[in-house]
């Protein structure tokens, strides 16, 4: 058993079972001391048992090679240490690079690709870590090749000041959805639960070129996991979804409508089959608060292959009759053809 000087004197400084005590401006501070499981996840593992591999195919490379990779290491910078950045050797290159081109699901580059230093850092609008979603929106992908890649800690008490050094990589390469990124499920599936509320996260986050291995700037984010969003204190609205299991009709097939909460915007993904009204269809919502409820939409489509993929476009909008609701995608100029397809983004009001 460790003594401890009392508190009341002010000389506990240090852990003592689920309390954590430090002394800031002659205050004398209490908080609560999260207990992690100290588990290591199948995920964590993985990427450890790379981490191997790719190093032992190091060897492998040719002399040429191994000098391209010595040329690019120079141009890298390695940890700051003591003021100054630690040189990279031609093998730290190589682990580097490839480490982050296999979290992309990438192959392992042998030649040194072109060494560039223009990859931004991550724009977003907003960040949620609640118990229920760990969620950027508004994110500004510089391109198809940019994955995000995403670091966060276990529970941490909220009296700590840093904790950045114990994240662990959540996503190792994300493609956000129209500018939107849910990493949820990939929080509970690495860490083994959800956040907890109350309690402190720390975050880092970057691009990744998946092409080169190269990443942009890492940007940290530390917040208290509550409801309201870390910028701008909004609470978290999902974006509505409606697919084919979730309508009657016999008049569609491969449904797939996804609307925006933020901005009148729609997903909208259906191979039209057409109904007793000659090129339109029409499909009962089984939950009648599955979509808002909007007047207009208007919607590019085409035709089908016998009829030369010729383009169309179509009017929907919603109506209710008897507590019934009806989603109306009807056909209003273009090829005049029942069987078309809808594959677009549109706006609604």
């Amino acid at each position: 058993m460790k003594a401890l000087p009392s508190i009341v004197f002010g000389q506990f400084r240090g852990s003592a079972g689920d309390v954590t005590a430090r002394v800031s401006k002659g205050r004398q501070i209490l908080s609560a001391r999260a207990v992690h499981n100290h588990i290591t996840t199948v995920v964590q593992a993985a990427r450890r048992c790379s981490f191997a591999a790719i190093s032992l195919s190091y060897k492998k490379l040719t002399q040429a090679q191994m000098a391209g990779w010595a040329v690019l290491a120079e141009k890298l910078k390695g940890s700051v240490v003591f003021g100054q950045a630690a040189q990279l050797t031609a093998h730290n290159a190589y682990i580097r690079l490839n480490m982050h081109r296999r979290m992309a699901g990438m192959p392992l580059l042998t030649d040194a690709p072109v060494y560039t230093s223009d990859i931004p850092a991550v724009e977003f609008d907003d960040l949620w870590i609640s118990p229920q979603t760990v969620c950027f929106i508004g994110l500004q992908q510089p391109s198809p090749n940019h994955l995000l890649v995403f670091k966060m800690t276990q529970s941490l008490s909220p009296g700590t000041s840093s904790g950045w050094e114990q994240a662990v990589i959540i996503t190792p390469g994300y493609t956000p959805e129209w500018g939107d990124a849910e990493l949820t499920k990939f929080y509970t599936s690495v860490m083994g639960y959800t956040p907890e509320s109350g309690k402190k996260y720390y975050c880092s986050f970057y691009w990744l070129d998946k092409s080169t291995g190269f990443t942009g700037e890492e940007l940290q984010v530390a917040a208290i996991c509550r409801e309201e969003s870390v910028m701008h204190k909004a609470i978290y609205a999902p974006r509505v979804r409606v697919t084919t299991d979730s309508v009657t009709t016999d008049s569609v097939k491969d449904l797939d409508i996804e609307l925006s909460p933020a901005i009148p915007i729609a997903n909208v993904n259906v191979q039209m089959l057409g109904d007793n009204i000659a090129a339109s269809s029409r499909f009962q919502l089984n939950d009648l608060s599955a979509l808002p409820k909007f007047s207009n939409m208007w919607l590019l489509g085409r035709a089908s292959e016998e009829r030369g993929y010729t383009p169309m476009l179509f009017q929907a909008w919603i109506e209710t009759r008897d507590s019934v609701s009806t989603c109306i995608i009807a056909h209003r100029a273009g090829e005049q053809s029942k069987v078309a397809t809808i594959d677009c983004t549109g706006f609604y009001q």
